[in-house]
């Protein structure tokens, strides 16, 4: 068992949204704690590979914009 301490959080859906979302949680066999939860993780791994695309490609104009290559 996981012993990771949790926090609750409420979220509120518009009737539409939430209809959408039980079709989808029953279509995949899931729950809607673990697909939102799934859905945040990704969310956050997405924004993090942004941040860290963002900064290497300022440094690579930083630098001139020159790329190196491995000669044969």
């Amino acid at each position: 068992m996981n012993n990771d301490v949790t926090t609750l959080i409420s979220v509120q859906f518009t009737q539409e949204l939430n209809s959408l979302l039980n079709t989808i949680v029953e279509e995949n066999n899931t729950t809607k704690t673990e697909f939102i939860r799934q859905a945040v993780i990704e969310k956050i791994e997405d924004m993090y590979d942004i941040k860290v695309a963002d900064e290497a490609y300022k440094k690579w104009v930083e630098c001139g914009k020159k790329l190196s290559h491995m000669k044969k």
